[in-house]
């Protein structure tokens, strides 16, 4: 999909369309391989996290954000943003939520246990492992699993999974 600014293309992971068929929240991948803005997207709050490269620096709203493999930034689409690489290009997660129609949170697990209440689960690591609902299921890094239920989805030894809470 292309940005809103045409400067990029992201690759939608997941969303959730209403009728009009416009997104409440939106979660995809994006390569960023030069320095430039980031698309405004009045009334929607962003999270971002690198999962390819040495990270970036984030220019927005008066304030510098480093954003560090494996580290989740937060930041408004109302802002104006310019983002620098911080040595070489790099891929991000980003999450995006319409204020005021869903809250959602991403964060980045390492840690082997239970996750309650995860809606997406994202492979950052080469092989992960997960359980949901009884059933073990084998992933591949980017790989996603979209659960629908509020049941807990548990995260096996080893893995590097990223989690998107609603």
């Amino acid at each position: 999909m292309p940005w809103a600014n045409g400067r990029g293309t992201s690759y939608e992971i997941a969303c959730d369309r209403g009728n009009d068929d416009q997104w409440t929240w939106r979660l995809a991948i994006a390569p960023v391989i030069v320095d430039g803005p980031f698309s405004l997207l009045p009334g929607v709050d962003r999270e971002l996290v690198v999962i390819e490269g040495n990270g970036m620096v984030l220019e927005t709203d008066g304030k510098t954000l480093e954003c560090l493999p494996g580290e989740v930034v937060q930041f408004s689409g109302d802002a104006s943003t310019y983002a620098r690489l911080s040595d070489g290009p790099i891929v991000d997660l980003g999450l995006m939520m319409v204020r005021g129609s869903v809250v959602a949170s991403m964060s980045v697990v390492t840690d082997a246990g239970e996750v309650i209440g995860s809606r997406v689960v994202i492979a950052l690591s080469e092989k992960v492992e997960i359980e949901v609902e009884g059933s073990l299921q084998q992933l591949k890094r980017l790989d996603a699993v979209i659960h629908e239920d509020d049941g807990a989805i548990c995260l096996m030894s080893g893995v590097i999974a990223c989690l998107v809470m609603f």
